[in-house]
């Protein structure tokens, strides 16, 4: 179990670090970021959207009190990394090996963060169990 949440941590910061990083990243080069989401045909109010939803998604992964709509926040951010490496594949602009790694950290948090949290619970139902 210990290990299990070792690299549950592991994989959640490189994602976390990873998801900040395209953050600052839509707002530092933002011209740039317009100019591809032009070039992929896409709005540009989405650039906004997308970094508002994948800050409140990552703060609902880290501190993740309603395990319900984890389900939801996994699910948008694999759609978002999928559709991406595949729009930017669509047009031949990169090969999508960045949207690649994110999703298999984003399967490693998931199913390890499951594992975690159903031993945590195992653990705490097994400590107020009246003998």
């Amino acid at each position: 179990m210990k290990t299990q949440k070792t690299v549950y941590l592991v994989a959640l910061s490189l994602f976390s670090i990873a998801i900040i990083g395209a953050i600052i990243n839509s707002i530092i080069n933002y011209d740039e970021v317009v100019h591809i989401f032009i070039k992929l045909g896409y709005p540009i109010y989405l650039i906004h959207l997308l970094g508002v939803f994948q800050t409140i998604g990552l703060l609902l992964i880290i501190f993740n009190k309603t395990h319900w709509i984890l389900e939801w926040v996994y699910a948008g951010f694999f759609m978002n990394l999928i559709l991406g490496a595949v729009a930017h594949l669509a047009i031949k602009d990169g090969n999508g090996a960045s949207a690649v790694i994110c999703t298999v950290l984003l399967f490693i948090t998931y199913i390890l963060g499951k594992r975690v949290r159903n031993d945590e619970m195992a653990v705490h139902k097994s400590f107020y169990t009246p003998y």
